[in-house]
């Protein structure tokens, strides 16, 4: 009965997920695409608390009314033509390993380009082009006639030894779900991670899965059951000349292979015919800043619910003793007169830019900064600078302390919470600044037109 409820509820995932994120009160952002002129725009359609915002992207080679879904054997073609379905990521609310829980982008087509995330999928330069005639995917990881592909990327080629059955490719290790794909797949030759040919699967099998989070071990080649897994997970497979680790051969022999200690995401500690040996690995796809003691590196995209994922760009030129990440969730940092954001392209990719502040001195903090004439809020959204008109004033608490939250300028309210809902703005306008005062609870700023609640910023008209 259990692995029903559980094969439905994903089922529901794949044909529902707006409806499913919706009702789970966790932060979640969702994108589609829509008809834009003669081509195709790929939008964020709602963000809940998630922090996803970038541009719209055009895509003026694709026409809308072309696109359809790829073949896919993990989702099927349940989707109607005339309506993609929505892209979205979901937050792990309750993990304090990884931020991504379910992560759902879909392969599409117009019968000459493929997209996916918002993008057409291009390879590198002197590798073959993509055949949207001989494209298939499984999840996650995809397959022309030339190349395999994984998560919108070219990863190896279809060649050879190399070359994926479709056909007989199934899930064998990871956390096994029908809205993604199992990080290791095995089809009747060969077996494949992450889109890169592994080895061939002769002499192949599972070792062990291992979670992060419950730090015990889900999958034993001694059981017939297969414990769902939370993830982020390590995986540790054997073929009949190697060990492998989360897709990496490590020295090991295989026929002699035992495992010693396991601290998933951090070290395997094992014994084979030649003695005992310590294999390190795993590493910080949490912090978009990381300080370390002779670089600062950033997160360029974020890790999927593998965990370990993500991809890491050491920022050049810089001193860590003098690097400092601003804001909790680290999108923001400073270094001397300089001014680093991170912000999103695109649902998974991001850039890193740097301004430069006109007062070397100033020590930014999370919330209003006032800059020189200028007032910088660093909050949820990155940083917003603001112009006020005039001198900026704190409205007074009902006790009479200053407000950290509600101020005004000679023409305009300002709203300086951390988090903005139900269209909220930083900056408001009223027909009487004179009379505007936060009421007795200390909640609601109390406004002609209506009241500003403080916690989200949310207006109650009159």
């Amino acid at each position: 009965m259990l692995r029903i409820k559980q094969f439905c509820l994903s089922i529901l995932l794949m044909l529902a997920p707006v409806l499913a994120l919706a009702c789970s009160g966790i932060p979640y952002a969702l994108f589609h695409y829509q008809p834009w002129g003669q081509g195709t725009k790929y939008v964020v359609e709602e963000d809940y608390d998630y922090g996803i915002n970038f541009k719209d992207i055009e895509i003026r080679e694709v026409k809308f009314s072309q696109l359809r879904h790829v073949p896919d054997r993990i989702v099927n073609e349940y989707n109607d033509r005339g309506k993609m379905s929505n892209d979205f990521v979901h937050v792990a609310a309750f993990s304090s390993l990884i931020k991504n829980d379910f992560w759902q982008f879909y392969w599409l087509t117009d019968g000459q380009h493929i997209l996916w995330a918002g993008k057409i999928v291009q390879n590198p330069p002197g590798k073959p082009p993509v055949d949207a005639a001989t494209f298939r995917a499984y999840g996650r990881f995809a397959a022309d006639k030339d190349s395999l592909y994984f998560d919108g990327e070219r990863t190896d080629d279809n060649h050879g030894e190399k070359r994926v059955d479709i056909d007989s490719l199934q899930q064998v290790g990871g956390n096994i779900k029908l809205s993604d794909s199992g990080d290791v797949l095995k089809d009747r030759r060969n077996l494949y991670f992450q889109g890169r040919w592994l080895a061939s699967a002769q002499g192949y099998s599972i070792l062990g899965v291992k979670s992060w989070e419950q730090r015990n071990i889900l999958f034993s080649p001694t059981s017939c059951d297969t414990t769902s897994n939370p993830g982020p997970w390590d995986t540790i497979l054997r073929t009949a000349t190697q060990v492998f680790v989360n897709g990496v051969a490590i020295d090991a022999d295989p026929n002699s292979f035992h495992v010693v200690r396991w601290v998933a995401g951090v070290q395997l500690l094992y014994r084979d015919k030649a003695g005992v040996k310590r294999y390190y690995f795993g590493k910080d796809c949490l912090n978009t800043f990381n300080v370390q003691r002779d670089k600062v590196t950033w997160m360029t995209r974020e890790a999927s619910r593998r965990g370990d994922d993500c991809r890491i760009a050491t920022i050049p030129n810089v001193d860590p003793e003098y690097f400092h990440p601003i804001h909790y969730n680290w999108t923001v940092a400073q270094y001397k007169d300089l001014l680093y954001q991170v912000k999103y392209v695109s649902p998974v990719d991001r850039v890193l830019t740097i301004t430069r502040l006109p007062d070397p001195q100033v020590q930014l903090k999370a919330g209003a900064n006032l800059v020189g004439k200028q007032i910088y809020f660093i909050g949820d959204e990155g940083v917003q600078i603001i112009d006020p008109i005039g001198p900026l004033v704190w409205f007074k608490n009902p006790d009479g302390s200053f407000s950290d939250v509600f101020a005004h300028d000679d023409r305009y309210l300002y709203f300086f919470g951390d988090t903005l809902v139900d269209s909220g703005q930083r900056r408001n306008v009223t027909r009487t600044l004179d009379t505007a005062h936060i009421d007795k609870s200390g909640y609601y700023l109390v406004t002609e037109e209506g009241k500003y609640e403080v916690i989200n910023n949310a207006f109650t008209s009159r």
